[in-house]
């Protein structure tokens, strides 16, 4: 019989089995279970035990509650709730807590939260947050300023191409020895402000997608570049970028750094205040969208032979 405990130390006997997790076998960083049908069919149990009826997630903190018959919840559909939603008892005015639970979630590996967009990682609880924050299937905001949507990073190259929220572009190679690509990007717009309204550049290279971003933060303009990947994976790469004007070559800014992580801290970028980029716009003749200015930038990405050699 399991323990159900409420909050004024009392306990209340529970209906749940109890679980034999002799077969289980607990590795440091995740959970290894041997490949026999049976095996899998209990890890697939214990993680059922541990499962949210209505959100479907996995129960990852304790205690854990539950209704007098032991159906579990997590703590954020619980406050939300009267009665139980698998017996529909009315919850009692003390919270009861499942045991049975509490034991189980430490020692069985939890599936990733970006489970339904693709990721089919399960690990102990100890080594969740670090995959998570690194996971190829994590959400992160497409990064057009005027599109408001999260996407799976796994999805986000096919919602900016299908969507409009960005300009794909191909790199010519420009040096072997390093391999160096470069990309060349004009465009008209009417002032500066337009300039950041210009859908972000993005480019394959040694199969990695890169994004070149543009953001404004008070008066100084940003240009980045960012991998959809992880940091680590930016750092293995090397960008520059260089913001000029044809007409007159000695106004140019530029700068080099390593790829930043499509939804992590900007490290590395092109910063010129919203002044100054007035000059490095070149007057043309006016269109009939008013476009009277052009602007230019070159972008190089090699790798960062650095990093290759640590």
């Amino acid at each position: 019989m399991g323990e159900l405990k409420t909050n004024y130390g009392e306990n209340v006997e529970c209906k749940c089995a109890k679980v034999n997790m002799s077969n289980v076998e607990i590795g440091a960083d995740e959970c290894e279970v041997n490949d026999d049908r049976p095996n899998k069919d209990l890890l697939k149990h214990l993680q059922s035990l541990v499962e949210c009826p209505v959100c479907l997630g996995s129960i990852r903190t304790v205690p854990v509650s539950c209704c007098p018959s032991g159906h579990v919840i997590c703590s954020d559909c619980r406050s939300q709730l009267v009665s139980c939603p698998v017996c529909r008892t009315v919850y009692p005015s003390m919270q009861l807590v499942s045991h049975l639970a509490a034991g189980i979630i430490d020692k069985i590996p939890h599936p990733c939260l970006f489970k339904a967009y693709g990721c089919s990682q399960s690990l102990l609880l100890s080594s969740l947050p670090a995959h998570e924050t690194c996971c190829s299937y994590r959400l992160v905001s497409c990064p057009n300023i005027l599109c408001n949507l999260k996407i799976s990073l796994a999805g986000l190259y096919r919602h900016m191409i299908v969507n409009g929220c960005a300009s794909q572009h191909d790199l010519k190679v420009t040096s072997s020895l390093p391999s160096v690509s470069t990309v060349l990007m004009t465009g008209r717009v009417k002032n500066v402000d337009e300039l950041l309204y210009k859908i972000p550049l993005v480019f394959s290279y040694e199969g990695n997608m890169f994004l070149i971003i543009k953001r404004q933060s008070a008066d100084l303009i940003q240009f980045s570049a960012s991998i959809l990947g992880s940091p680590e994976q930016g750092r293995q790469f090397m960008v520059s970028i260089a913001v000029f004007s044809e007409r007159m070559p000695c106004h140019l800014v530029e700068y080099k750094g390593f790829a930043n992580c499509v939804d992590g801290p900007v490290w590395c970028a092109l910063t010129v205040h919203k002044d100054h980029m007035g000059e490095l716009l070149d007057p043309v003749e006016e269109n009939e969208f008013q476009q009277k200015f052009k602007y230019h930038y070159k972008v190089k990405i090699s790798r960062n032979e650095s990093h290759d050699l640590q």
